[in-house]
């Protein structure tokens, strides 16, 4: 007895976890997916001994990529991502073979052949890297004024008060300004600026949202402020994040043994307590309508996502805008709540799910065959290749309309001709300047049509229409995770007391960090494990731009465009 013991904790010491360890992670999206990773690469779990349960039937939580039969394709989000300031995702991606490399060594093994050894392998990681070597954005037009009209978007138009005020709050110690909104803290001028009209649209901020957040952001982005107007630093993956992350991520935790369950929705968790400790006793989960129950023993670990950006969205079509569901159908906030309300420490979802009138987003994804409408936005934006300018931000536009325009193809089954965009709009409660209703409450065709105005393509509107689908796609929570708060809002990682249980995603608390990254996403599944197994290695650091004294020159060279 004293010998298993014995063997036990040193194993615990070591970062090994034992045979009795079960690990269960709610939640498929890539915080979930990056638990597994970890537990795999760094904790020497078992993949068998892995199970992720995800509600829907398909992982990937926001990074998700869908199609019809006809073509017509579907997104939730489209994203830039930065060398420095990514480095724990990259850190995971490192371990997970690319797909085409994956697909490759299936198929050996399919005709009865050993996968050549000789083969150089190549991460996700080393894919993303070659492939923005070759694949450089290169912003020329990058805001955009009434119809079309080009804005010189190298000019921030910041006045000497405000570049006092961006200092400032960099330096201002975030426990002075918890709660605070970020209209509390500048003045009205400020938001009418080219500096804000590219930051806000760059990472989706308003002026109601959390005055911390905004803090971290300018920390955190500060080596990018020479780049703020032409995003030359800004990285792509070769195809959506989907097809480019989460299927090789599967592919390969299925090959490790993982047990993943989807269409499993966790509805309640029991707890154990005692002497102010907390560990998790039970799952109470749905399936197919059927109630089960999964027994967590102590020496288990719990991994839950909290709360979700993509939670309740409902998708639309050219004729008929998205449902708004407003009573939390979804078990992202259900379930955190539910948790929050047995235990302390547990945050607070009410503080980020309870205004869905200033949280909420419309976005689209367009699909348009031949060049008639691609042509006419690359020859618009300047650019010899279509994606290099990225995103067009419509600065007149009420609905705070961004276009994405990726490099082509960004699905691996796109035909030569046709060309995929994403549309989103930072305030999709107001009405637009063409089509006189809420961007949430409009069609895809409404929504083309809003677009279509505003790049002064109006001539061709009839014409575009017969070549283009606009899927809408409603979320009731897209910016919830910059919402004001308080410290006490956001529970830590592995909560006080917690003996099994870890919080992921975008609504625990990371210190210096930002939410609305993968990367954070990400750290939180990295600092969950080690904590939880125990495993002695160092989390990766927070890459704040600030610590370099070069970057203060250049961001302030920059400021007085």
């Amino acid at each position: 007895m004293f010998l298993d013991i014995h063997l036990s904790a040193l194993a615990g010491s070591l970062g090994v976890v034992t045979d009795l360890t079960q690990i269960y992670i709610v939640g498929g999206g890539i915080a979930g997916l990056s638990a597994a990773v970890f537990a795999i690469r760094d904790g020497g779990v078992e993949g068998e001994d892995i199970h992720i349960l995800e509600e829907f039937d398909v992982l990937g939580g926001a990074l998700d990529a869908r199609w019809d039969r006809n073509k017509r394709y579907s997104m939730r989000g489209a994203r830039l991502i930065n060398e420095k300031a990514y480095e724990c995702y990259f850190d995971m991606l490192s371990a997970i073979p690319c797909l085409a490399e994956q697909e490759a060594t299936q198929n050996h093994r399919n005709e009865g052949k050993h996968p050549p050894n000789h083969r150089p392998r190549k991460s996700v990681k080393d894919e993303i890297f070659e492939f923005n070597e070759t694949h450089k954005l290169n912003t020329v037009t990058r805001l955009v004024g009434k119809q079309g009209a080009r804005v010189d978007h190298t000019r921030l138009g910041l006045a000497h008060i405000d570049r006092i005020a961006i200092i400032a709050l960099i330096s201002i110690p975030e426990m002075a300004i918890d709660g605070k909104r970020i209209d509390d803290y500048f003045r009205v001028s400020f938001f009418k600026t080219n500096f804000w009209y590219l930051f806000a649209s760059m990472f989706g901020f308003e002026p109601w949202h959390s005055l911390i957040e905004c803090k971290r952001y300018m920390q955190r982005f500060f080596h990018e402020a020479p780049n703020i107007s032409t995003l030359k630093r800004g990285w792509n993956t070769p195809y959506n994040n989907y097809e480019s992350i989460v299927m090789p991520i599967e592919r390969w935790l299925v090959n490790q043994g993982v047990d993943i369950r989807t269409g499993v929705k966790v509805t309640d968790v029991d707890f154990r307590t005692s002497g102010g400790g907390k560990s998790v006793q039970t799952l109470h989960c749905l399936k197919d309508g059927n109630k089960e129950d999964i027994v967590v023993s102590p020496h288990d670990c719990v991994f839950i996502t909290i709360g979700s950006k993509v939670a309740d969205s409902r998708t639309g079509s050219m004729k008929k805008s998205p449902d708004l569901i407003r009573d939390k159908r979804d078990g992202g906030w259900s379930l955190w709540k539910q948790m929050a309300t047995k235990v302390s420490g547990l945050g607070n979802p009410e503080a980020f799910s309870s205004q869905i009138d200033r949280t909420k987003w419309a976005v689209f994804t367009i699909t348009t065959k031949g060049p008639l409408f691609a042509e006419r936005i690359r020859k618009y934006s300047r650019v010899e290749v279509q994606g290099e300018q990225h995103i067009l931000s419509f600065i007149d536009s009420n609905w705070g309309l961004g276009l994405h325009v990726p490099f082509q193809p960004h699905f691996r089954n796109q035909s030569p001709d046709t060309t995929v965009m994403f549309g989103y709009g930072l305030y999709g409660n107001r009405q637009g300047n063409r089509i006189k209703k809420k961007m949430t409450e409009s069609s895809g065709e409404e929504l083309l049509t809003e677009l279509v105005y505003h790049l002064g393509f109006v001539e061709d509107l009839e014409k575009i229409k017969k070549v283009t689908a606009s899927i809408p796609t409603t979320l009731p929570y897209a910016t919830s995770q910059f919402s004001p708060r308080k410290f006490s809002d956001r529970p830590r990682v592995v909560p006080h007391g917690s003996t099994n249980l870890a919080l992921l995603g975008q609504f625990v608390e990371i210190p210096g960090d930002c939410v609305f990254l993968v990367d954070y996403s990400t750290r939180s599944a990295q600092i969950g494990v080690y904590e939880l197994l125990n495993i002695r290695k160092k989390v990766t650091p927070v890459y704040t731009g600030t610590r370099n004294p070069i970057q203060w020159v250049n961001a302030l060279r920059v400021s007085l465009r």
